[in-house]
């Protein structure tokens, strides 16, 4: 079966660590770029670097957007670490990022690859900028895929999801003008939790990439613990990596989506509007994205933990 063309843009972050090992395995991996968000720019083009050194693949990374467009930069160091990749030590990327644009990137892999499915695992800024740059984005793409957003609560605030609040102008601009997206939520992410018996696995593997994802999971869950009280984790990103590589796997609705600029305690909030009038048109809202809200949790876990063992760059 000819793999999926994927463009990943991403703030790595554990959880982007293990979606890049995992569309390194089962995508055509075309291109990387990074966007300010779990950690600093410098801090996520060295990380998107060195995860690609460890997989031994290379992919061209591009490096992005280094604050919100408005906002002040925020990072998430409390969850990822200082780092982005917890206590986790990885080798130095002997390979340099190929630019210092991913805007231009985005919009000429768009404009040049057939077909091409865009990633975007971090916030929004990059994709906001592309389609500043070149409102027919959407348009040459052949699905665009974002973690993002919460319809039940977030993980930031009690309304947003960080993607989202990190930057949300950018979000703003992009549920607006990209047409039909795929929104990989909160209340999809936290159904799909990595624990003890993926560790064991990957450490049994004993390769190069299943031995980091197995560090990266060591912290993943240990924070899981601390926040939530939870015995998993929810690797996000490589649940939305999958979301775009197997869509039986997922369920959703189409829906009408916005972006709350405004409230004091509502700002980053992904509104869903789940009323009858949000699907058939009588509310006048544009449907603008597929929220997706079921999955096969068993099997996305089992496909994740497989794609990182599959990886051998010895």
């Amino acid at each position: 079966m000819e793999r999926l063309q994927m463009l990943i843009d991403c703030d790595p972050g554990v959880d982007d660590a293990i979606a890049l090992m995992v569309a390194a395995q089962r995508a055509n991996l075309i291109g990387i770029t990074t966007v300010n968000g779990n950690v600093g720019i410098d801090a996520t083009t060295h990380n998107a670097l060195a995860v690609m050194e460890v997989v031994g693949l290379d992919v061209p990374v591009h490096r992005g957007a280094a604050r919100p467009l408005i906002s002040p930069t925020v990072d998430a160091r409390h969850v990822h670490g200082p780092t982005g990749l917890g206590s986790v030590e990885i080798p130095q990327p002997r390979r340099a990022e190929t630019s210092a644009d991913a805007i231009d990137f985005i919009c000429d892999m768009a404009r040049t690859i057939p077909h091409l499915h865009l990633v975007a695992i971090g916030p929004l800024t990059n994709i906001a900028l592309a389609l500043r740059k070149d409102p027919n984005l959407p348009n040459h793409l052949g699905g665009f895929t974002i973690m993002g957003g919460a319809q039940s609560g977030g993980n930031v605030t009690a309304s947003a999801e960080f993607n989202i609040w990190a930057d949300p102008e950018a979000a703003a601009i992009v549920f607006a003008e990209m047409g039909l997206l795929t929104m990989v939520g909160l209340d999809l992410t936290h159904q799909v939790l990595l624990g003890d018996a993926e560790r064991k696995r990957l450490r049994a593997a004993g390769t190069p990439c299943a031995v980091l994802a197995a560090d990266l999971l060591d912290h993943a869950v240990a924070r899981a613990g601390e926040i939530r009280g939870w015995s998993g984790a929810p690797i996000h990103d490589a649940t939305a990596v999958l979301a775009a590589l197997d869509p039986s796997l997922f369920g959703g609705h189409n829906r009408s989506v916005s972006v709350e600029l405004n409230g004091a305690h509502t700002r980053g909030m992904t509104v869903v509007d789940e009323r009858p009038g949000g699907i058939d048109g009588m509310s006048g809202a544009p449907i603008n994205a597929n929220v997706l809200d079921t999955v096969d949790a068993e099997t996305v876990v089992a496909e994740i933990v497989d794609a990182v063992i599959a990886l051998d760059p010895r």
